[in-house]
């Protein structure tokens, strides 16, 4: 079969999708992709004030609740997913 999401490449996660639609609503932007390696340093309106708008958005989109250690292990969009995937 070709299907990408069993060859693992294109696809992108519900939780992927779900996080884009986030970032989006948050930052502005609906051009916005997100991709794994992607830090707050990529996107110019991402401020220590939108991370914590970001934060409370995506515990609210997921019915998460994230640990003071969950938030600052956070390094990149790559550990946000994984972070989330772990919760749910």
């Amino acid at each position: 079969m070709t299907d990408d999401k069993q060859e693992g490449r294109g696809a992108m996660s519900d939780v992927t999708q779900r996080l884009t639609e986030v970032f989006r609503a948050t930052f502005g932007d609906e051009s916005l992709v997100l991709a794994p390696e992607m830090t707050a340093d990529d996107i110019a309106a991402w401020d220590s004030i939108s991370h914590i708008t970001l934060i409370y958005a995506i515990e609210d989109e997921f019915g998460v609740k994230f640990s003071t250690r969950d938030i600052e292990r956070l390094s990149c969009v790559g550990d946000l997913v994984e972070t989330v995937e772990r919760r749910l």
